[in-house]
C-alpha cells in the first residue's frame, strides 16, 4: 500500500476508484480506520511487477489487486487512470490503454518515472479457438520532453512532476500469499510469458437470449430474468413443488429435500463479478444468470406409473469466481502446452466459460469405497492417461474434465490432475486453489482453498455463524451435494462432525450423503517420474471419483453444452 505518511492513521493511500468504465477506473486517495471493511484494504493493494524488458535497472508495473487486468498509467502529466492492459479493452479511443513503469528511490521514497508502455492486441480464430496475443511498445511520444518526473500527490490528485512526493510502503494486512498447502513442493515463481487471452462468448445477451429460446415454453417463466428476481423464483418453486408431487406419486424420490437445491439456486443467482479479472467480463455482470427446474421422464413399466422421472436442476454458467482470481500470483501454472514447459507460455488469464450444467436431482443412491468403479463415463482420467501402474482408486477414477458446479459458478475438478498426482503440489493452483488449464480459457478448482480469516475465498468464517452445519459450497455431477469443511474443534458441535467416511462424505441427520471439503494429512503421492512424496496437507474439494450411481443419469456427461434434443436439459419440444 502506497502511502503520502510515515504514520498509517493518517495516511493517504493510492487507491483505484470504485467505478467501472471502459476508460478505467480512477486513481484516488482514502484513509483506513477500525472501522474499515476487506474491500476498503483491497483497492489500496497494489501489486508491484518486475518489468522483465530492461535488461538493466529494477523498474516496476503496478496493478490493482482488487482489478488484477488494471495498471496503473499517465496518458499525460496529469491524466492518472488504472487502465485494462490485461483483457478486452478499447484499444481504438484516445488515449490508448497502456501502463508506466517506476523505479522506487528507497533513500527518498520517490518513484521515477521510467517508461510509458502502449497496450494492444489482435484477435484471431483457429480450430473455433478466439485468441488474442498481446503486446506492449514503449511510448515514445508522450513524455520524451520531460526526462525526470516523478509520482506526486497533491490536493487528492496524482501526477507526474519534477519534484515528486515521498511516497511509504505498508504491507498489505490482507492475507494474500499462496498458502503452503496450494505449493506443497515449494516451488519458486517462474518468469515464463502469459498465454494469450481468449474470447467463447461473443456477448452475454447472446447467450442468454438462446437459452431462453431453446427451452419449453413452460420453463421460460423461470429464466424471464436474470440473478436474483421475485417472478423468477416463483416459477422455480412452483416447479419445484410439482417435480415433488410427480415424483412421490410414481414412487422416486429427490435426493435431497426441496430446500437444499432453492438455497444453492438463490445463493448461485445472486452472485456477481465484483472484481476487473477476467479478459472479457464486465464488473457487475451475473457470472449464473440461470437457474432452472426440468422433469421430464422415461416409459419404464417397472415404475408404479409407468415413467422414470430425471429431475435436473440446471445451471447457466459462465464459470468464473466472483473475486479476484490470483493467477497472477500462481507460482507454476500449466504450459500452453505447444513445447517443452521452460519455452512455453503459462495461463495468467481467464476468460467467460458457456456453461450448461445439468445437476440431477432424483436419487439414484449412492456407491462404496469397493464399488465405485461401477460408474463409467467418458471421460476418465484413469483411463484417459493409461497409467497402468497405477491401480484404480477414488483419486484416479476420476472425470478428466470438471466433476461439479461451485457456489459461485466456478467448476471444480479432482484434486489429480491430468499427470495423476495431486494438484496442489507443483505449485499449479492460486490461493482459491484454481488456475486455467493448458493452453488457456476459463479457470477451474482443484482443492478448497479455505482459511481462517480470508475474505475472498469461496466461503468464509461468515458462512459458519449461527449455523449448525458447514455451508452448501457446490454439487458434483452426480447429483451429490459438498458442503464445507468441519473446522478442527471448532466446529466440534456442529452436525456430522468427525464422522466423514474414507470416500469424504457421510449421512446425517436425515440430510442424505453428502460431499464435505475436508484435509489430507501426510499423503503419499506417486509422481510422474515413479518417485512417491509425503505432502504433510492436502485440501479437498471432491477425491475424484463419482460416488452417486451414475448409470442410470441419462446423458450424464455427454457434453458441458449438451444438444437441444436432450429434453431432461431443455424440455420436451414445444
Amino acid at each position: 500500500m502506497i502511502s503520502n505518511s510515515a504514520t498509517a492513521s493518517s495516511s493517504n493511500f493510492l487507491s483505484i476508484g470504485s467505478t467501472y468504465s471502459t476508460a478505467g477506473y480512477s486513481v484516488t486517495y482514502g484513509t483506513l480506520t477500525s472501522s474499515s471493511t476487506y474491500k476498503d484494504y483491497l483497492n489500496k493493494t497494489i501489486q508491484f511487477i518486475k518489468d522483465s524488458t530492461e535488461a538493466s535497472g529494477t523498474y516496476y508495473r503496478l496493478d490493482s489487486h482488487l482489478h488484477p487486468n488494471n495498471s496503473l498509467d499517465f496518458s499525460s502529466l496529469t491524466s492518472a487512470k488504472f487502465r485494462n492492459n490485461f483483457g478486452k479493452a478499447n484499444i481504438s479511443t484516445s488515449p490508448v490503454p497502456g501502463y508506466v513503469t517506476f523505479s522506487y528511490i528507497s533513500s527518498s521514497g520517490k518513484f521515477k518515472l521510467r517508461k510509458r508502455y502502449v497496450y494492444s492486441y489482435t484477435c484471431s480464430t483457429s480450430s473455433n479457438t478466439t485468441s488474442c496475443p498481446s503486446s506492449y511498445t514503449a511510448d515514445a511520444v508522450t513524455f520524451k520532453d520531460y526526462p525526470n518526473l516523478y509520482l506526486t500527490y497533491s490536493g487528492g490528485a496524482y501526477s507526474l512532476t519534477s519534484t515528486g512526493t515521498k511516497f511509504y510502503l505498508y504491507a498489505t494486512p490482507l492475507s494474500l500469499d499462496i498458502p503452503s498447502f496450494m505449493n506443497a513442493s515449494n516451488t519458486s515463481s517462474v518468469s515464463n510469458g502469459a498465454v494469450a487471452f481468449q474470447l467463447k462468448v461473443s456477448s452475454t445477451s447472446g447467450v442468454e437470449t438462446q437459452v431462453k429460446t431453446d427451452l419449453k415454453s413452460s420453463l421460460t417463466a423461470q429464466v424471464a430474468y436474470t440473478g436474483t428476481n421475485a417472478s423468477t423464483k416463483t416459477a422455480a418453486t412452483t416447479q419445484l413443488t410439482a417435480i415433488l408431487k410427480a415424483l412421490t406419486s410414481c414412487g422416486q424420490t429427490l435426493r435431497y429435500s426441496v430446500d437444499v437445491y432453492t438455497a444453492f439456486r438463490d445463493a448461485l443467482l445472486a452472485t456477481k463479478l465484483v472484481s476487473d479479472s477476467i479478459a472479457d467480463g464486465t464488473p457487475g455482470q451475473n457470472l449464473v444468470p440461470f437457474v432452472y427446474f426440468t422433469n421430464e421422464y422415461a416409459t419404464d413399466t417397472s415404475t408404479t406409473c409407468g415413467k422414470a422421472y430425471h429431475p435436473m436442476m440446471v445451471v447457466v454458467s459462465y464459470g468464473n469466481q466472483a473475486s479476484p482470481n490470483g493467477l497472477k500470483d500462481v507460482p507454476h501454472p500449466p504450459g500452453s502446452g505447444t513445447s517443452d514447459y521452460d519455452n512455453s507460455s503459462v495461463t495468467r488469464y481467464s476468460n467467460l466459460e458457456n456453461y450448461m450444467l445439468p445437476i440431477p436431482m432424483k436419487d439414484y443412491g449412492q456407491l462404496t469405497a469397493t464399488t465405485f468403479t461401477n460408474n463409467t463415463f467418458t471421460k476418465n482420467l484413469w483411463m484417459d492417461e493409461s497409467k497402468t501402474t497405477q491401480e484404480k482408486d477414488i483419486y484416479n477414477w476420476a472425470d478428466s474434465a470438471d466433476n461439479g458446479i461451485l457456489v459461485d459458478g466456478s467448476v471444480m475438478f479432482p484434486l489429480y490432475n491430468n499427470a495423476l498426482y495431486p494438484s496442489p503440489y507443483p505449485g499449479e493452483l492460486s490461493a482459491s486453489g484454481c488456475h486455467v488449464g493448458q493452453g488457456g480459457g476459463g479457470p477451474h478448482c482443484h482443492a478448497d482453498g479455505y482459511q481462517s480469516g480470508q475474505g475472498l475465498t469461496l466461503y468464509n468464517n461468515t458462512d459458519y455463524i449461527g449455523k449448525t452445519h458447514p455451508p452448501l459450497i457446490g454439487f458434483g455431477y452426480d447429483g451429490i451435494a459438498l458442503f464445507g469443511r468441519y473446522r478442527t474443534t471448532t466446529d466440534a458441535d456442529m452436525l456430522g462432525y468427525n464422522t466423514l467416511d474414507s470416500l469424504g462424505g457421510h449421512n446425517h441427520n436425515s440430510i442424505g450423503y453428502h460431499y464435505h471439503a475436508h484435509t489430507l494429512t501426510d499423503f503419499v503421492a506417486t509422481l510422474p517420474d515413479g518417485t512417491t512424496k509425503t505432502i504433510p496437507e492436502l485440501r479437498v474439494l471432491m477425491k475424484g471419483a463419482y460416488i452417486g450411481k451414475t448409470t442410470s443419469i441419462p446423458y450424464f456427461r455427454t457434453s458441458t453444452s449438451p444438444p437441444t434434443s436432450n429434453k431432461y436439459v431443455y424440455g420436451s419440444s414445444n
